[in-house]
């Protein structure tokens, strides 16, 4: 009786591991409701899979009975019910779920699709959120995008919202940025952003500010070489000609 005792529990343990596990699909407990299964329908369902996957084809109204401990009749009634749904056919005498695995399928698709939609809408209200805080992006991606001759990459999209919602450059300081970097025949984005950030660390917020240290940049310069400022000079035409200088210290 010891020895047996010992055995037993093992010998259990085997037959429990090769009698094997009947796998039903969490989906079809998922979306149980939508399909309008009842409680009858699905343990029907968990039979029919049992028997397929112990390979038995044509199980009788009997056996169904037995595996899930339900009449005859009930069994019956479900089963009249699904095949007038579609979710089972009758093919070479033998059930077939095609159906219901196509309905799970569909609305598998369909929840995927509302996610997807939903995603989109909502990268759609963050962008329009985004353009809603700063009303004059589209503009500045339509001035970016006639002078390069292209339109703007979404880096670069993100490299002009950049500038103005977190580094506060204004519309008319990112778009002088711009002229400078299009005079000097240097169209790219890393430029213009050198171009701004030397003007953020003279503390420059505004075209006139900028205006205003380049005259006494300029005025210096003519000093240091021995020269009086020409006040009387326009601004446009101090503005070419010593445009190539003042970029170039963007290098130093």
């Amino acid at each position: 009786m010891e020895g047996g005792g010992r055995f037993l529990p093992a010998l259990f343990s085997k037959d429990f591991f090769t009698a094997g596990f009947t796998s039903v699909p969490n989906l079809l407990f998922k979306y149980s409701r939508r399909l309008h299964l009842e409680s009858i329908d699905i343990l029907v369902i968990i039979a029919l899979l049992y028997f397929q996957q112990t390979g038995k084809k044509e199980p009788a109204l009997s056996e169904f009975a037995r595996v899930i401990n339900t009449p005859e009749e009930k069994i019956q009634a479900s089963l009249e019910r699904m095949r007038f749904k579609g979710l089972l056919n009758i093919s070479d005498n033998c059930l077939d779920p095609t159906g219901l695995f196509e309905k799970i399928m569909d609305l598998w698709a369909t929840e995927k699709m509302q996610a997807l939609q939903e995603g989109c809408n909502e990268v759609a209200v963050a962008k329009a959120t985004e353009r809603a805080e700063t009303p004059f992006l589209d503009s500045l991606i339509y001035a970016f995008e006639q002078e390069f001759g292209r339109a703007l990459t979404p880096i670069e999209f993100d490299q002009i919202s950049h500038w103005s919602s977190i580094d506060g450059y204004s519309e008319e300081l990112i778009l002088e940025a711009l002229k400078r970097a299009v005079l000097q025949g240097v169209c790219n984005f890393k430029y213009i952003d050198r171009i701004l950030s030397h003007w953020a660390k003279q503390n420059l917020r505004t075209v006139r500010e900028v205006k205003q240290y380049e005259e006494k940049y300029i005025s210096q310069r003519q000093l240091r070489r021995g020269r009086t400022p020409q006040v009387s000079v326009r601004w446009e035409e101090k503005e070419e000609k010593y445009k190539d200088l003042y970029i170039n210290r963007l290098d130093d």
